[in-house]
């Protein structure tokens, strides 16, 4: 069998390299098609689908988050190194491998393989496995950026690479630079590591189209440049011998306005708070009636049953809110019946996103609301990539954000762009994440081309 490396793009959708104009490394390439979307589309859903093979109300990853309140199956798993607190209620990000609810597909697949960047792979996912995980102590400093398996592997990396740059993975500097980090490692892997398949998550194009939205004409500078970076990965895998795929995750929509779903629960007096020291507001989880796990274009909402109608109710009436999906049959049809989900899945209209906020003014906000804070947030917080230069703090205005995901987008010419050395299976208009993942790890030996 032939090596892949197989490349995730994020927010890589069909449409992107036409309108870049010049992307000849995406070009390049005798196969493609695009990717049936997953509901929600966002990060870690898809790569848990695009591993397992299964839709997210099999292998559990509902979202990028997960509400952990009183939930001791899912507490064994959780990094409570910091904010223990607040990862006991809802936590994002979290790397656990054992969160899944089904196995990698490449489980006793002969070849090893490797996992560069992609979530919930610690500590055993893959054979090789680099991923970040910055470590926070109290005054705001990071330590300990990334983890690896074997344990070397990143000291050996920033021998040859330098650290990798947090600063500019996730914030206000995110860019460039950290993805020519993780191409670089990806590169050193492949050429010193021993395994068949090699996984590499490519954060940067993600950043502007969140920023500026996907329509701006700046993004096709960002598709260039994205593709100029991953010429010598895909030049070195294809002189071993190897074979290359690339693919998106999700496409993107452009929006204007954000949707407060945890302000509104609040307002109808279904959502408690409580002051923390410093007299600021977080949720009381314990005599509230509902709260609102926020994630992009998709919210969670998990409630008491007695207070499931009047839930419902409020986000019926709320402007921006899609549709409200509460029955078993509903959250079948989007692949999400599982207990993870929320009581009450919410979907935002196209040009609108979900944020976590429920204070009426800024002086109710504790201090980690004005900063790059992804573990005390009950939600995704994509103002995380703006900075306020008059305050100095994470800006707090959710017009600034023109870009996000999570519903799908419904013109297939916009669906994930899928890019590949190897032959696609025959008879398909395009492949949905959960055959893209059993075509992958069942691929056949390739001959040289």
């Amino acid at each position: 069998m032939a090596r892949i490396c197989f490349i995730l793009v994020a927010g890589l959708d069909a449409s992107l390299p036409r309108r870049a104009g010049a992307a000849p490394t995406l070009a390049d390439f005798p196969w493609r098609t695009v990717l049936g979307p997953v509901t929600p589309a966002v990060t870690c859903v898809v790569q848990a689908t695009l591993t397992t093979g299964v839709a997210p109300e099999k292998h559990g990853i509902i979202a990028n988050g997960l509400y952990t309140y009183n939930n001791l199956s899912i507490h064994q798993y959780l990094d409570t190194a910091s904010y223990p607190e607040f990862r006991r209620q809802i936590s994002f990000w979290e790397q656990a491998n054992a969160l899944l609810e089904a196995p990698r597909l490449w489980r006793g697949r002969p070849g090893g393989t490797a996992l560069l960047f992609w979530q919930q792979s610690m500590p055993d996912a893959a054979d090789i496995i680099l991923t970040p995980k910055p470590d926070h102590a109290p005054g705001a400093i990071t330590s300990g950026v990334c983890w690896s398996r074997p344990a070397g592997l990143y000291p050996h990396l920033v021998s040859r690479l330098g650290p990798f740059p947090l600063e500019h993975y996730w914030g206000p500097r995110a860019g460039l630079p950290a993805s020519q980090w993780i191409v670089r490692a990806a590169m050193d892997v492949w050429k010193n590591q021993p395994v068949d398949l090699q996984l590499v998550y490519v954060p940067h194009l993600d950043y502007n189209l969140q920023r500026l939205g996907p329509d701006h004409p700046a993004i096709a500078g960002d598709v260039a440049a994205v593709d100029a970076l991953l010429a010598p990965l895909v030049r070195q895998v294809r002189a071993d011998g190897g074979r290359v795929i690339i693919a998106g995750d999700y496409a993107m929509h452009g929006v204007s306005r954000a949707i407060f779903p945890n302000l509104a629960l609040r307002r109808a007096g279904l959502l408690a708070t409580r002051p923390d020291e410093n007299g600021k507001l977080l949720i009381d989880y314990q005599d509230g009636a509902a709260v609102a796990m926020v994630d992009h274009q998709v919210a969670h909402v998990y409630c008491a049953p007695s207070a499931i109608d009047s839930v419902a109710d409020v986000f019926r009436k709320l402007p921006g809110v899609a549709r409200v999906v509460r029955n078993a049959q509903d959250k079948r049809e989007l692949g999400l019946e599982n207990s993870r989900c929320g009581s009450l899945v919410l979907l935002s209209a196209a040009e609108e996103w979900f944020a976590h906020d429920w204070w009426l003014t800024d002086e109710e906000k504790p201090l980690w609301q004005f900063s790059v804070d992804i573990h005390r947030k009950p939600g995704y917080d994509p103002r995380e990539l703006f900075f306020d230069p008059v305050r100095r703090c994470i800006a707090q205005d959710t017009a600034l954000v023109k870009g996000s995901h999570g519903v799908p987008v419904a013109d297939p010419n916009r669906w994930p762009l899928l890019l590949s050395d190897v032959p696609l299976p025959e008879g398909n208009a395009y492949l949905s994440a959960i055959q893209c993942a059993h075509w992958l790890c069942g691929l056949p030996a390739v001959e040289s081309v």
